[in-house]
C-alpha cells in the first residue's frame, strides 16, 4: 500500500503543476472609466457571414459561459458580469473587428455596441485553437467613457 502511494504522489504532484501554469483563455486587461474588469472566460463561436465572409464570435464572460445556449446576448445584458463580445470577420489572412459589445461594471453604457474601437492582430487557428490579440488605441472611448483592452485568448476553434 505504502509503495502504491509512492508511485501515486508524484503523478498527482505533476498533474497539479501542470494544471496551475497552464495559460489562461484570456489574459490582459478590460479597463472602464479606471476600474478593471473581470474577464476569466473565453470561448469561440461560429457566427453569420458578413459580406460573405466568414465571422468568428468571441465571448469572453466574468462568469462561466460555456454551457449557455447564447451566451453573446446574456453576456451583453450583463447576465455573465463583466464582459466583451467581440465579432471577427476573416478576409483571407488578415482578421477584422467588426462589432463589439462592452459590458462593464464602471460604464453609464454597459451593453452598448461599438465599431472602430478594438482591432485585432496576431490571430490564428491551429490545433483547433483560434488565438491573437485584442487591443484598444490610444485615448479610447465608448460615449466619452475610456476604455482600454489589451487582451490574450486562446479558445478552442469553433
Amino acid at each position: 500500500m505504502k509503495t502504491s502511494i509512492l508511485y501515486l504522489f508524484p503523478c498527482v504532484l505533476v498533474l497539479g503543476v501542470t494544471a496551475a501554469f497552464a495559460a489562461a483563455p484570456v489574459e490582459g486587461k478590460y479597463v472602464a472609466n479606471g476600474k478593471e474588469g473581470k474577464l476569466a472566460f473565453a470561448l469561440a463561436k461560429q457566427d453569420k457571414p458578413f459580406s460573405g465572409k466568414p465571422v468568428t464570435l468571441l465571448v469572453f464572460t466574468e462568469k462561466d459561459a460555456s454551457k449557455d445556449a447564447n451566451p453573446s446576448s446574456h453576456a451583453q445584458f450583463g447576465d455573465l458580469g463583466d464582459a466583451l463580445v467581440v465579432r471577427l470577420r476573416q478576409d483571407g489572412d488578415k482578421w477584422d473587428v467588426i462589432g463589439t459589445e462592452f459590458v462593464h461594471s464602471a460604464l453609464k453604457h454597459s451593453g452598448a455596441s461599438g465599431t472602430g474601437i478594438v482591432s485585432a492582430s496576431d490571430v490564428k487557428v491551429a490545433n483547433g485553437e483560434i488565438s491573437g490579440h485584442l487591443a484598444t488605441g490610444p485615448n479610447a472611448d465608448l460615449f466619452d467613457e475610456p476604455l482600454v483592452v489589451d487582451l490574450k485568448f486562446h479558445v478552442k476553434a469553433p
